[in-house]
């Protein structure tokens, strides 16, 4: 009995924090969600699986451990509203961004889009959307502000500001 009780705490716990489809959204995102998707053909879900499961445990002890690279939750714009992104595939090859055949965490990098939702009061709609090639060690992250960056690395990470109805990409300045 107490290996069950072990192995449900276990099941769980992986539950909690995983991001393996739609469903695993909070309710109300996943149908925003499944809306974009079904009139965007051409793109899928990102699972976090594509990450092996030693690096995702490496990110989320920089992150903490409910970190999910594709998900992000937050008030990006500032009205006291929820937003969220996420980060989707694109239908596309995939490009190799090293002199080399090498497949890691950080390459190739993968045709993505990612979609900020903001909230409204009955629901939400699509406030931003940016298309770009990234691996997958590529994420988002809500921390005050809304980040996209790609683990271990400072290449191609922006920040989205609010602006207008929308969203403007800033660059973080060298230190």
């Amino acid at each position: 009995m107490r290996t069950f009780g072990a192995f449900a705490i276990l099941c769980f716990a992986v539950s909690v924090t995983a991001q393996n489809s739609v469903s695993d959204l909070a309710a109300n995102h996943a149908t925003a969600l499944e809306n974009y998707l079904s009139t965007n053909k051409t793109l899928t879900f990102r699972q976090e699986h594509n990450l092996s499961d030693e690096y995702l445990k490496s990110v989320r002890e920089w992150f903490g451990r409910t970190f999910k690279p594709n998900y992000a939750v937050g008030d990006f714009n500032r009205d006291k509203i929820p937003d969220f992104a996420v980060l989707l595939y694109r239908e596309g090859k995939p490009e190799p961004n090293v002199e080399s055949n090498e497949i890691s965490e950080h390459t190739p990098d993968y045709p993505l889009r990612l979609v900020v939702f903001n909230g409204e009061n009955r629901g939400f709609r699509v406030a931003y959307t940016f298309d770009l090639m990234g691996p997958h060690a590529a994420f988002i992250r809500f921390e005050k502000k809304l980040y996209y960056g790609i683990f271990e690395t400072d290449s191609d990470t922006f920040i989205l500001a609010p602006a207008g109805r929308g969203y403007i990409m800033e660059f973080e300045k060298p230190r």
